[in-house]
Parts: structure tokens; sequence; C-alpha cells
């Protein structure tokens, strides 16, 4: 039975949204000193008193830390990789990753990147001139691996001019030794390889983390190994 395979482009999409979202009576002149001393008494009232002041700083300053933490993983208390950081084949990330309405941080180590055989592309429609380029890397859980177990990642492929190769979607496996994996269900963040594999009438010579907007591979601005 022929293998049921086909690879898609990556598409370039911009999308633009934009949002717009007492009365007082009159006493005739009675007991002016009452007045006077009631508005006295209201000013005193309004005034903050020194603890009063120390208080609102302090929840001010608990307010503006809560706030500062690292995106992408919620409380994670490490250091993310900055978007747009070139690293070497070995190399470790340390990047975002949402899955199911999750988020979570993971660390992604790309260890090989490796060119197939162009014969494994014979069943693949409109392949002609292509060659299979596969990505090899390690994937392990920092912060909240259980909520985005089940995870699977596919790096992208940059050719050295800097265009992105074509995604090899496979129904039947992968090929030329290179298996896609995912996390387990109940995942304890324990490490893991998996490999993809892109398609490219070029030399596919870097792989890249283009996840979330931060990292986005539309945006240029991809954790990218070489």
């Amino acid at each position: 039975m022929r293998k049921r395979q086909k690879f898609a482009s990556v598409a370039v999409a911009a999308v633009l949204a934009a949002s717009l979202t007492a009365c007082g009576g009159d006493d005739e002149s009675s007991d002016d000193a009452e007045s006077s001393e009631s508005s006295s008494t209201d000013d005193a009232s309004e005034e903050p008193t020194d603890e009063e002041s120390s208080e609102d700083e302090e929840s001010e300053d608990s307010d503006s830390d809560s706030g500062s933490g690292s995106s992408g993983g919620g409380s994670f208390d490490g250091e993310l990789t900055e978007p747009g950081t070139e690293l070497a084949l070995g190399d470790t990330a340390t990047v975002p990753m949402s899955y199911a309405g999750e988020d979570g941080v993971i660390e992604v180590t790309v260890t090989e990147i490796r060119e197939g055989d162009p014969a494994d592309l014979a069943d693949v429609e409109n392949s002609e001139g292509m060659t299979p380029w596969h990505i090899t890397y390690e994937i392990a859980g920092v912060e909240n691996a259980e909520a985005i177990g089940g995870m699977l990642l596919s790096l992208d492929g940059l050719t050295a001019s800097g265009d992105s190769a074509a995604q090899l979607i496979s129904f039947s496996g992968g090929i030329g030794g290179c298996d896609s994996e995912s996390a387990e269900s109940d995942w304890d963040g324990s490490s893991f390889e998996t490999c993809n594999t892109v398609v490219s009438a070029e030399p596919v010579t870097q792989a890249a983390y283009g996840e979330g907007d931060d990292y986005s591979l539309i945006l240029g601005t991809p954790v990218v190994w070489e």
C-alpha cells in the first residue's frame, strides 16, 4: 500500500484588528459656625494618616512585583531564551510552550540537521526536485510539564537564504528514520528525543523554534540553531 503523504508550505498572514471601545441643596444661612466646623472635620477625615500612606505604598509595591514575571510560563522564575537568539547545534533553548489551552516552559536542544534521500519522496505529491531534511532534537519540561502533557512540537527548517522549508505531513509514520514523538499524556518533564522532516529544493542549514507571538517565524524572531 502506498503511503499517503503530502507537504505543506508556510503561509504568511497578517490580521489587524482594532476596537473602540449630584446635586446639593441650599439651607438659608443657618449655623455658619456648624457648617464651617463640619467642613473642617470632613477635610481632616479625608487626609490619610502616615500609617495609611505607608500601607498604600506597600500595596502598590506588592502589585508591581506580582506583575513582573516572565511571559509564557506563568509563574516561571527562570530565564527564557530571548527571541531571535542564534545557537549552535547542541545548545539548549528555554522557551514558553502552549498546548491545549495550558502554558508551560520547555527546553529544546537541536542535535542534528540531516539530509535525507530524495527517493523517500517518491510517493509525495509535487515533490519533484525536492530533498527531505531531518531535524532531530530533545525536549524536556521545565515548568508546568504535567499541564502540557501530550504536546507535539515541529521545528521549522530554514535555508541559507533564510527561506522556510515545507513541513512534511505523513499519515503513516516518518521517513528516513525520522519519527515524530509527543510528550506523554501524564508527562513529568522527562527528556525525550523527537524528529521532524522538512522538504526543500535548497539545502536546509538551520532549525528554528517559532511558536507563539514572541518567537514568530513570520516576524523574524525565532530561536535558530545552525
